[in-house]
């Protein structure tokens, strides 16, 4: 902690900043309301194994004490909250009740240890700090931290445009999938425009001049010959 007359151990002034920052968005949240799913929680003996380790990098740098306050506070307070009795909520107008107890316990675990992992975030391997923090910052919606960040972030592989890419660009003849002579919007354009149009005229010739199923006929092959055109794909 940071004290009158008191010397700060080295990192704990960050190590704070980096609690408070925690601390807001948990008083920020209905977290007493939220529950974890069994997925997200770590297996006992690795979590066990992971405090240890945080523990004794606490009490090599000296930030124990630290680490100890940080971890009690929190715990007391969502220990409170979530078995805080039935109460009306202002906002959504309904009745909460308190949480089952294993779903408290999961959550105030989970949250300290998030916590905790700030107090010592400059002093843990990357992978334990990732993992001991990962439940809590999920539950708090917090980013993941280290290698836990890299790893759950996959990026799609985008390949680099080719000297033949970069050449077609520059011509305006670019493209990708089949070549049509046109684009496709253009040519069902001017195929629909020409069949409403020459369909109705071969019609009317065919029938001035005393030949309707000619005429006819002719309507039908241009429909079709449009048809074609407005489908086609090389």
């Amino acid at each position: 902690m940071i004290e009158a007359n008191r010397l700060s151990a080295p990192g704990e002034r960050a190590a704070l900043e980096r609690v408070e920052r925690i601390v807001e968005r948990v008083d920020g949240f209905r977290v007493e309301m939220l529950a974890l799913s069994p997925d997200a929680l770590l297996d006992p003996d690795e979590h066990a194994r992971l405090v240890a380790e945080l523990e004794a990098e606490a009490a090599r740098c000296g930030r124990r004490d630290l680490l100890d306050e940080v971890r009690d506070r929190v715990r007391s307070t969502l220990a409170i909250r979530a078995a805080q009795p039935t109460r009306f909520d202002p906002v959504y107008r309904s009745p909460l009740t308190p949480m089952r107890a294993e779903d408290a316990a999961a959550v105030v675990m989970s949250v300290t240890d998030a916590v905790a992992v700030a107090v010592l975030e400059d002093r843990l391997a990357p992978e334990t700090a990732a993992r001991l923090a990962g439940p809590g910052r999920d539950l708090l919606g917090l980013p993941p931290l280290g290698a836990r960040a890299a790893a759950s972030v996959t990026r799609p592989a985008i390949p680099e445009p080719s000297a033949d890419d970069w050449a077609e660009a520059a011509t305006g003849e670019a493209r990708t999938g089949d070549y049509t002579p046109l684009p496709v919007g253009v040519r069902v354009g001017v195929a629909t425009m020409a069949a409403t149009v020459l369909a109705p005229v071969a019609i009317f010739v065919g029938v001035g001049s005393g030949q309707t199923v000619a005429g006819m006929l002719a309507a039908l092959a241009i429909v079709a010959v449009c048809w074609l055109v407005a489908t086609y794909r090389r």
